[in-house]
């Protein structure tokens, strides 16, 4: 369900050999489906030719004129590249574990699916049987059984669009069944009511038992005594020994049903908030585990909740909407709404100890995710809320210093966070370019350096080249590479002392150590964080320019200045560092123990796979997907 591990290396697991190998099968297929097709092909042509050809007669009639073999023509060219681009980033996220581990993350069967679906919707069934709605019609036979053969809810039987005409407040109604266990045996509901007025309290416990015969666990503060004299109804109060987290964590552990209810912000609950809908998506889709509906807060206003959420260099980004759907409910990384999910997952993904309010929340849907597990909302369940979910940067805050995050984009508005608030250091870079992408925060220090050499040349007329992974930095990226530890620059050697000169005072209020060797020839500058090697030459390279451009020098666009560069920067790093050089490779220190012919396209594995900003995250090529939006 969800992510699986195998738990041995997969040459010496069948189980995880044979877990790749589907998934590489399915790669294959969709690979296949890039064959050219017939001019004008049309696949509803097909689908009524197949449907022709099931009647057809024992003894069909000759064809009247003989058939001559189609034109072909190759799918456009932007399919093919975004399917490329689709399933390369399914191939790398396979290719990270492959070997080592074989997981397999349902996030990737439904990236499949969905292309499988585009491209030949005849070809997508039910990964159980043939059954692949969420409610039959009357006139279909009775619905197969669910995952595990289980069903925990009736299934539901859609009586049409004229049902409920005009209103349509029915049309999808539960079938007749009597097989199913009560829903007091099924599912838990959780009130997470710390801040909640008594009132409120008392009056949601007692509509949810209006409707539902179930067990209730409310949290509330301390000294709060709800009144509810209900049974089945426990009420807990918090401690100030415990977080929130904890104690939410400590009351699920008590859940004895398969599926349990979080009621966060409710201060309604009505025959819109149908929980047997949400427990029947999560018994039917095997891939799901929490399952949310819309919301309507007191001032009227509805949002279905559905967030995606892309975390990526040092930045993530939530947006309201979705990519996919099944059975009437869209797929989401994260959910701003009240939730039911499996009371298996809950106690195995935990709330985090250390957190609270709605920080506490995106830091389980990140978990969840990790843990290879799918989200879904579906809109036709309403609960009714006192406040939609409103995260400021203070809320997100512990969010940024767990997952280590300069920027937090939430539904358009900017949140902005140093090194020092989410406890970045800088003074290693070498330990982190290993594994990771440097952090926005610590390339800043370097450009910062830069911009130190680049003012002084200015100011005082001096000459300087960028030179070795500096410039290959400026023109893969326009600014520093982002796994280089140093800067590279040459300068004339006639101007030696007037560099070091300028230099000194100001690298020294840096904390930096200005070093001179080989006599006047190199000057190195160790700072905390990042060095700078400057070597003197003779004659810089602009010499090699026409005679006409031989005294203005060749600069590039790095960091939102021209600086200035070798006289033909991409001939220089071409010649300097061989074959396939825009393709990537970490800092030489990291691949000293291979082939010193190594050629670049390629990644060192991460120590930490679960992190946003490994660079085995990343293709080995193309500068397009290390920029964020």
């Amino acid at each position: 369900m969800g992510r699986r591990k195998c738990g041995l290396c997969w040459w010496k697991s069948w189980q995880c050999l044979l877990t790749l190998a589907l998934v590489a099968l399915v790669a294959l297929m969709l690979l296949s489906l890039f064959i050219v097709y017939p001019t004008g092909y049309d696949m509803t042509q097909e689908r009524k030719l197949g449907e022709k050809s099931l009647s057809c007669p024992a003894q069909c009639p000759p064809c009247s004129t003989p058939l001559t073999p189609p034109q072909h023509r190759s799918l456009p060219v932007a399919l093919k590249r975004r399917l490329a681009d689709t399933i390369g980033t399914v191939q790398r996220q396979i290719a990270r574990l492959a070997g080592t581990q074989a997981v397999v993350d349902a996030k990737w069967a439904l990236t499949l699916a969905a292309l499988v679906e585009e491209l030949d919707p005849r070809r997508v069934t039910s990964a159980k049987n043939n059954w692949d709605h969420s409610a039959r019609l009357p006139d279909m036979k009775p619905a197969p059984a669910a995952r595990s053969n289980t069903r925990h809810v009736c299934p539901e039987v859609y009586f049409g669009k004229s049902y409920d005409h005009p209103f349509h407040q029915h049309g999808m109604e539960p079938d007749n069944c009597t097989y199913v266990p009560p829903l007091s045996k099924v599912i838990t509901a959780v009130l997470p009511g710390l801040f909640w007025p008594k009132e409120v309290i008392n009056f949601v416990i007692a509509q949810i038992r209006k409707y539902y015969d179930i067990p209730i666990i409310a949290l509330v503060q301390q000294g709060l005594a709800a009144e509810i004299k209900l049974q089945n109804v426990r009420v807990v109060h918090s401690t100030n020994k415990n977080t929130d987290a904890n104690i939410l964590n400590n009351l699920i552990k008590e859940v004895k049903t398969p599926y349990v209810f979080i009621g966060s912000s409710l201060v309604h609950f009505s025959n819109q908030s149908s929980l047997e809908r949400l427990v029947r998506v999560l018994d039917e889709l095997d891939h799901v585990e929490v399952a949310g509906g819309a919301a309507r807060d007191i001032q009227g206003h509805w949002t279905h909740g559905c967030l995606q959420q892309r975390m990526a260099i040092y930045q993530s980004t939530y947006t309201m909407g979705y990519y996919y759907s099944k059975f009437e409910c869209m797929y989401c990384d994260d959910v701003l709404t009240p939730f039911v999910a499996s009371t298996k997952l809950m106690k195995k993904v935990t709330f985090s100890s250390d957190l609270s309010g709605p920080a506490m929340y995106r830091d389980w849907f990140i978990k969840v995710g990790e843990a290879g597990h799918l989200v879904m909302v579906c809109p036709d369940v309403m609960f009714f809320l006192n406040n939609h979910v409103n995260m400021t940067r203070e809320s997100w805050l512990p969010v940024a210093r767990r997952f280590v995050l300069q920027k937090i984009s939430y539904r358009g508005v900017l949140f902005n966070f140093t090194c020092e608030n989410i406890n970045i250091n800088c003074d290693n870079v070498l330990n982190i370019t290993r594994s990771f992408l440097l952090p926005p925060c610590c390339i800043n220090i370097a450009e910062e350096q830069l911009n130190m050499v680049a003012d002084i040349a200015d100011k005082y007329d001096l000459q300087y080249e960028l030179q070795s992974g500096s410039v290959l930095g400026a023109i893969k990226f326009g600014s520093y590479l982002p796994w280089d530890t140093d800067h590279d620059i040459f300068i004339e050697c006639k101007d030696f002392k007037i560099w070091y000169q300028k230099l000194t005072p100001i690298v020294k209020a840096k904390n930096c150590i200005p070093i001179t060797k080989y006599k006047n020839i190199f000057l190195k500058i160790m700072c905390p964080s990042f060095n700078l090697d400057i070597f003197c030459r003779k004659k810089l390279s602009r010499k090699f320019l026409p005679a006409e451009y031989i005294d203005i020098p060749t600069t590039i666009w790095y960091s939102g200045r021209w600086v200035k560069v070798c006289a033909n920067p991409g001939l220089f790093t071409r010649n300097l560092m061989g074959l396939e050089v825009l393709k990537h490779l970490q800092h030489s220190t990291h691949v000293n123990g291979f082939d010193k012919n190594v050629r670049p396209g390629w990644w060192l594995p991460c120590r930490s796979p679960h992190h946003h900003s490994c660079l085995d995250r990343f293709p080995a090529d193309g500068n397009i997907p290390f920029i964020l939006t």
